[in-house]
């Protein structure tokens, strides 16, 4: 079976814990063990199935030592990544305070689906982002299609 993909946008709410309910349409595809850390924008926190953490740590296992930026990046995103999470009977998880402050998530959040991870964002700063892409579509879509258009491969 292949990777399960995630798309799609939900309202949510933490709750006073920093529990959130993950949308039943995304649990199959987050799996049974999975990472917390930050999104590669720092402007949500994001939700990594296991492989896909694996294979975002192959990446980071690039760096090399001496890279001083390189390794200024490793260490932030190791610093604000929690590993090996897992959803209660409910489908809850907790979302550590680190991140929770670091994003400045509120009791109104939304998740996104972004192929092959989950974001959470605080529900007024994805709608200005929203709003921000909506009215900017066309250039973006131009962007899109001129960058990531099969006849480029």
């Amino acid at each position: 079976m292949g990777k399960a993909l995630v798309f799609g946008s939900y309202d949510h709410s933490l709750d006073s814990k920093g529990r959130v309910i993950i949308p039943a349409s995304y649990r199959e595809a987050l799996g049974d063990n999975f990472t917390i850390t930050i999104n590669p924008n720092k402007t949500a926190i994001a939700l990594y199935p296991e492989k896909e953490w694996e294979e975002q740590l192959e990446r980071l296992s690039c760096i090399n030592p001496m890279d001083r930026m390189g390794m200024q990046y490793m260490r932030f995103v190791m610093s604000v990544s929690f590993p090996d999470n897992t959803m209660d009977a409910q489908g809850r998880i907790l979302i550590p305070t680190k991140l929770r402050n670091a994003i400045g998530l509120t009791k109104d959040i939304v998740f996104v689906g972004v192929n092959n991870y989950i974001e959470i964002w605080n529900a007024d700063a994805y709608s200005t982002y929203d709003k921000a892409i909506e009215n900017n579509f066309d250039a973006v879509a131009d962007y899109v299609f001129e960058h990531y258009s099969d006849s480029k491969n």
